[in-house]
């Protein structure tokens, strides 16, 4: 069902490619309006489509990818893409919107990235312990929110261990690590990711990374 779907995700950094998923997924949609897991995939694409997009259109489009996942956690409120891409989703939406539309995605992500690593810690590069310690990181700390760095530090390093080649994934945890005054651990980090080979079909996304990675890089050592 989902063949050409998964190849045209392979190669999400052309636009077209994106389009071409959620054109696929719309028609299986309808042949099949039962299925979560077409809306999870579905919110998986608009996620990527705000990724590559800026100002309303990147909030629109995580709006859409909210409003789908959504849709997929209803019809199985265990739905592995389904709460990994609305959680997702979510989380960025709140960032578009500010700091109250933050506040107020905390939680319903939380919940939803507890699912997904309950049933799978691995899901999409270790995404559910990246998302988790992101969140745990980022969130004020009590007793506004529930931001705790050495809840973040577990998640995080978890994500390194599960999936070690995911730049996303040490790029966070080098981040923490500057934030907890562990400046070896970081540099050591972001060593690694100046110096590994840019995926070829992630060339924008991993480019990215790395020049953040040397930002980080130039301004702490």
């Amino acid at each position: 069902m989902f063949e050409e779907v998964n190849k045209c995700f392979e190669t999400k950094e052309d636009p077209a490619s994106l389009d071409k998923a959620l054109e696929l997924l719309m028609d299986l949609k309808e042949q099949h309006p039962e299925k979560d897991i077409i809306r999870g995939k579905m919110s998986h694409a608009y996620f990527y489509k705000a990724y590559f997009s800026t100002g309303k259109e990147k909030e629109h489009f995580h709006d859409l990818g909210t409003q789908l996942g959504k849709e997929a956690i209803t019809l199985n409120p265990a739905a592995l893409y389904g709460n990994y891409w609305y959680g997702s989703n979510l989380g960025m939406l709140g960032v578009c919107r500010g700091i109250m539309a933050s506040l107020k995605s905390i939680d319903p992500m939380k919940k939803s990235m507890e699912i997904v690593l309950d049933n799978n810690e691995n899901f999409f590069f270790a995404g559910p312990h990246r998302a988790l310690g992101r969140l745990y990181h980022q969130a004020p700390g009590w007793p506004i929110s529930i931001g705790k760095k050495t809840k973040a530090l577990d998640h995080l390093e978890r994500a390194v261990e599960l999936a070690p080649e995911f730049i996303h994934n040490r790029l966070f945890l080098s981040e923490l690590y500057l934030d907890m005054g562990k400046k070896p651990k970081a540099r050591e980090q972001l060593d690694w990711i100046i110096d590994h080979p840019v995926n070829p079909d992630h060339i924008i996304e991993d480019g990215e990374y790395q020049d953040q990675a040397k930002i980080m890089t130039n301004k702490y050592f």
